[in-house]
């Protein structure tokens, strides 16, 4: 058996290429819709006819400018060389020698001869010896150092002189002694032969008023006992002044 097949059922938007035709010439909106294409088609084929020259011609014509090549720099010629010229020494004319006299010779006896005795020689000055320098008078021979004699020389007996004499004359100061300020001052006397005080020096004890006390009673103790014959110019004695409150 054979199935029945039926025909495709065409959407309804589909025309026959048959009836298409006949259906646009039938209708005045189809004529004019035709008109319209075939107006735009011959305009177009137109204006390809018109554009085409100006493309083929822009095309062809190429604008080239060459540049004139530069001018090349005339370099003037080189002046000719100069010639130098050289001054040639010309030798000088030698000088004319002068005619040399000719001795003349007299034909005489000998008696008549003359003869040139020379005039005598002038005494002969005696050349003295320079006279001698005066004598450089010598500078003096500078003294001798004197000799000191340290309190290690000197005999105890006339320290503990000395030292007697300044404690003596030594004041304990009152502003010190209300503060009760207590202190130490070392001293160092240089003495002559005769014992007189030449010069000191004093070792602080760090209160200024004790200080000056000490000074004031060393000025008022001199001069002292003459020193023993120990050879010295010069005598360093040392000692020390003690503020104390009993």
């Amino acid at each position: 058996m054979t199935a029945l097949t039926s025909p495709p059922i065409a959407p309804a938007w589909f025309h026959p290429a048959s009836a298409r035709p006949r259906s646009l010439l039938r209708s005045p909106g189809g004529l004019a819709s035709i008109g319209v294409h075939v107006l735009l088609a011959i305009g177009l084929i137109s204006l390809a006819h018109q554009v085409r020259p100006v493309l083929e011609k822009a095309r062809t014509i190429e604008l080239t400018i060459e540049r004139p090549p530069e001018p090349k720099p005339v370099e003037p010629p080189p002046p000719p060389p100069v010639k130098r010229l050289v001054d040639t020494p010309v030798p000088p004319k030698p000088a004319p020698t002068p005619p040399q006299p000719q001795p003349k010779t007299v034909d005489a006896p000998a008696a008549q001869a003359e003869t040139y005795t020379p005039p005598p020689a002038p005494p002969a000055t005696p050349v003295l010896p320079p006279p001698a320098p005066p004598p450089v008078a010598q500078a003096p021979a500078a003294p001798a150092p004197p000799k000191v004699i340290e309190s290690a020389q000197i005999p105890a007996e006339y320290l503990n002189q000395v030292f007697a004499q300044i404690n003596r004359s030594t004041a304990y100061p009152e502003a010190a002694k209300r503060r009760r300020q207590e202190g130490r001052v070392g001293y160092l006397l240089t003495l002559s032969q005769n014992g007189q005080l030449v010069h000191f020096e004093i070792v602080p004890s760090g209160t200024p008023a004790l200080d000056e006390a000490a000074r004031e009673a060393i000025k008022a103790a001199a001069p002292f006992p003459r020193l023993p014959e120990l050879g010295g110019s010069l005598y360093l004695l040392s000692g020390a002044i003690v503020f104390r409150i009993t």
